[in-house]
């Protein structure tokens, strides 16, 4: 996940960067599939709303990012369908968070390993 301030940045925003940055980006509803070359497909959905700007205040907790974390209330949500294609090919997964992260200047959250990185 990405957490940012709502207003930096939109899915049609995250479209436009990742197709620019030569993934193949489809819009599903409201989610994107993103894939690089023939790689593993990643959906991304964007998220604003109270329980989002909680559940950064819970991941900040006492991490030296707590106060920026306090500020956030959207994030790109980064699901995976097929882990082991992904783990098998990183460099979507990584090309997919470094982008959305510059783009909103957010923090990014990896679930699996509860680690938070600033921009």
């Amino acid at each position: 996940m990405v957490f940012f301030r709502s207003g930096a940045v939109a899915l049609d925003d995250a479209a436009r960067l990742l197709s620019g940055r030569g993934m193949h980006v489809g819009k599903q509803g409201t989610e994107l599939a993103v894939q690089w070359n023939q790689g593993p497909v990643l959906r991304i959905r964007y998220a604003a709303d109270s329980r989002v700007a909680q559940e950064a205040r819970e991941i900040g907790g006492k991490t030296p990012h707590a106060a920026a974390m306090n500020a956030c209330n959207a994030r790109f949500e980064i699901a995976i369908a097929d882990l082991e294609g992904v783990l098998d090919e990183m460099n979507t997964l990584i090309e997919v968070q470094m982008t959305l992260q510059e783009a909103t200047g957010g923090y990014l959250f990896c679930a699996w390993n509860r680690a938070l990185t600033g921009p």
